[in-house]
C-alpha cells in the first residue's frame, strides 16, 4: 500500500475502522496490526461494542457491520454468500440476507446524470415518473413512456457510485494483500478473492453488461415458450441507465399472498427448474442468481426471469464432470467421485493428500449409501463438494460457485413451493444421458481421434523442437530459471532501502540549501528567507512521510 494511496483514504479507512470496532470486530484489526495505520485507532478502540451487539452472534455482527459500511460492502456479502469454498455454512445463510434497500436519490441528481447519458428527454420519453418504483444500494428504477408509448422501466445507477465503489476496491485490495501477508496460512487467497469481486463489480457498474446477458438468454431461449426474459430497449440503454420491459405478474417471494394453487406451483418449479437445468447442461450460460425475487409468474402460465447482471459460464467437460460425481455418488463408486472432485476442484494432485481425499469422501459417500437416486438433494452433494475444498485449501473455481449457486438456489425455490420437488430426480434423466453420452461409442471414437491428432502434431514438431534445442546448446543460449524462497522479499527491500537513501540525501541536500538561503537572507533580503522556510517544511513533511512509511513497513 502506497503512502500516497493511504493517505488519499485515510477517511475512509478511519470509517471502516469505526464500523467494525463498534460491531466487535476489534480483534481482527489488532492481528493484522490494522490499528497501527490511523493515529486515533487507539481511541476509537476504546468504544467497543454496545451490550445488545455483545449479543449477538458472530455472522449476525458481520452482516451488520457490512450493511453499515454501504453498497460496496453490501454486495461483497453477497458475493461470498455464494461462496461455501470460503466462509461456513453459518456465515453463508447470514449474508443471504444482505439488505440493501437505502433512502432514493433525489430526482434532480437522477436527472442531470441521464441528461448526460441520453441527452434531451424529448426525443425519447413521454413522461418519467420522478418517483422510483424501487431503490437499493447501486441503483434505482422508475417507471417512463417512450415516445411511440411503450410503458418500460429505467434502471438507473446511483451517481457518483462509481466513484465509492472504486474508492473501497483499492481499500480492500490493500487490506487483503495486508491479511495475506499476516495470515498465510488462510484456506483461500484473499487477494485473488478481491480481485473476482473487482471484476464482478466492473460487470455490476456497466449496465450494457446485463443488457448483453439478457439478449443472449433471449436468443437461446427462444424456443422455450414457457420460459421468459424481459425485452431491452436499446434506444435508451447505456452504460448507466438501462432501459426494460417492465413485467406484470407475481414475484415468487410473494406467492403466498397470490395464493397459488398447488397445481399452478409444481407447474413453476418444473418450469425453473427445467430452465436453469438446461442452461446449465445443454447452453453452458445461465442465470446466477435465480432466487424468488428474481422470478415472475405471468399471467400467460410464463416464468420470467429479472436482474440477468450475474450470469455464469460452464462447458461441456465441467458439466461432464458435475454428472460423474451426482452418478458416482448414486452409485457408491469412489473413483469416479474421487476423479470428479479433482477435475471440478481444478486439484493437482501433487498438491494433496490422495489418501485423505479419498478418506474424506468416503465419508461423504457413506451418507448416501443405499439412497436411490432421486432422493439424493443436489444442495446437499454440492454443499459436501464445497466443504471438501475447504478443509484441503482448495480454492473453488469462480464457473463451479456459481453453478452451484444456480443449483442450489433453485432446488430451494422448488423444494419451498412444492415440498415434494426431488431436482436430482427431476434431472436423473440429463445426468443419465450426459454419463452415457461419456462412454458412448461415437464419444470414445471422438476422443481417441482427438488424441491421435495431438499425438501426431507432436510428432510433426518434435524435430524441430529438438534441433532448436540442440542449436541453443551450441550457441550457450540456455538459460536456467531457479527460484529461490525469499528471493523476491530481498529484491523489495533491497529497492526499498536505496530509494530510501535516496530520498535522504534530496531531503538532507534540501536543508542545506535552505539554511544557506536563510543565513543569506540577512544581508540580501527577506525574500531569500522565505524561500529558506518552504525549503525547511518541505523537508519536513517529506521527513515525516518517510517516517510513517518506514512504521507502517515494519509492522506489516
Amino acid at each position: 500500500m502506497s503512502m500516497l494511496q493511504f493517505v488519499r483514504h485515510a477517511g475512509r479507512y478511519r470509517e471502516m475502522l469505526s464500523v467494525l470496532v463498534q460491531f466487535g470486530f476489534r480483534e481482527f484489526f489488532e492481528d493484522a496490526k490494522l490499528d497501527l495505520l490511523l493515529e486515533r485507532g487507539r481511541r476509537v478502540f476504546h468504544r467497543g461494542p454496545s451490550e445488545e451487539i455483545q449479543r449477538m452472534g458472530r455472522p449476525k455482527r458481520l452482516r451488520l457491520a457490512l450493511e453499515a459500511l454501504g453498497p460496496t460492502f453490501i454486495k461483497l456479502g453477497q458475493v461470498l454468500s455464494t461462496r461455501p469454498d470460503i466462509l461456513p455454512p453459518e456465515y453463508i445463510e447470514e449474508f443471504q440476507h444482505l439488505q440493501d434497500n437505502v433512502p432514493s436519490v433525489p430526482w434532480p441528481e437522477i436527472k442531470k446524470q441521464m441528461l448526460e447519458d441520453l441527452g434531451d428527454f424529448d426525443e425519447f420519453f413521454q413522461s418519467i415518473d420522478e418517483v422510483p418504483m424501487a431503490a437499493a444500494s447501486m441503483a434505482q428504477a422508475h417507471r417512463a413512456v417512450l415516445k411511440d408509448g411503450q410503458p418500460i422501466v429505467l434502471k438507473v445507477l446511483r451517481p457518483g457510485i462509481a466513484r465509492i465503489v472504486t474508492e473501497d476496491l483499492e481499500i480492500l485490495h490493500s487490506v487483503a494483500e495486508w491479511v495475506a501477508r499476516h495470515h498465510p496460512d488462510l484456506p483461500f487467497d484473499a487477494v485473488a478473492v478481491v480481485e473476482e469481486f473487482q471484476q464482478a463489480m466492473g460487470h455490476e457498474l456497466d449496465l450494457m453488461h446485463e443488457a448483453r446477458n439478457i439478449e443472449t438468454f433471449r436468443r437461446r431461449l427462444e424456443d422455450e415458450p414457457s420460459t421468459y426474459f424481459p425485452e431491452v430497449y436499446w434506444s435508451v440503454t447505456r452504460n448507466r441507465v438501462l432501459g426494460l420491459e417492465e413485467i406484470k405478474g407475481t414475484q415468487l417471494s410473494h406467492w403466498k399472498q397470490a395464493n397459488l394453487s398447488p397445481e399452478e406451483r409444481k407447474k413453476i418449479v418444473e418450469i425453473g427448474a427445467g430452465s436453469i437445468l438446461r442452461q446449465v447442461l445443454d447452453i453452458g450460460f445461465f442465470h446466477a442468481d435465480p432466487h424468488p425475487g428474481n422470478m415472475f409468474w405471468l399471467d400467460d402460465q410464463r416464468l420470467c426471469f429479472i436482474d440477468c447482471g450475474m450470469a455464469g459460464r460452464v462447458d461441456h467437460e465441467t458439466v461432464n464432470e458435475l454428472a460423474n460425481l451426482l452418478y458416482g455418488v448414486a452409485t457408491s463408486d469412489i473413483g469416479k467421485v474421487y476423479e470428479a472432485f479433482i477435475a471440478l476442484g481444478n486439484v493437482r494432485e501433487e498438491t494433496i493428500s490422495p489418501r485423505a481425499v479419498r478418506r474424506d469422501l468416503q465419508d461423504f459417500m457413506d451418507q448416501f449409501t443405499g439412497v436411490s437416486f432421486e432422493k439424493i438433494q443436489m444442495s446437499a452433494v454440492l454443499q459436501s463438494f464445497a466443504d471438501g475444498l475447504r478443509k484441503h485449501r482448495i480454492q473453488c473455481p469462480g464457473d463451479i460457485v456459481l453453478m452451484i449457486k444456480a443449483l442450489s438456489t433453485i432446488e430451494g425455490v422448488g423444494e419451498d413451493l412444492d415440498p415434494e420437488f426431488d431436482l436430482v430426480g427431476y434431472a436423473q434423466p440429463q445426468l443419465e444421458a450426459l454419463v452415457k453420452r461419456q462412454y458412448s461409442r461415437e464419444a470414445i471414437w471422438t476422443r481417441l481421434k482427438n488424441s491421435t491428432t495431438k499425438y501426431i502434431k507432436l510428432a510433426e514438431h518434435l524435430p524441430h523442437r529438438v534441433s532448436s534445442i540442440l542449436e541453443r546448446f551450441s550457441r550457450n543460449e540456455v538459460r536456467v530459471g531457479v527460484e529461490i524462497d525469499g528471493l523476491q522479499q530481498l529484491t523489495r527491500t533491497m529497492k526499498h532501502s536505496s530509494r530510501q537513501l535516496s530520498y535522504t540525501l534530496l531531503i538532507a541536500a534540501m536543508i542545506l540549501a535552505s539554511s544557506v538561503l536563510v543565513l543569506a537572507a540577512d544581508k540580501q533580503g527577506s525574500v531569500l528567507g522565505w524561500i529558506g522556510f518552504v525549503g525547511f517544511l518541505v523537508s519536513f513533511v517529506l521527513a515525516f512521510f518517510i517516517v510513517m512509511e518506514n512504521i507502517v513497513r515494519r509492522n506489516a
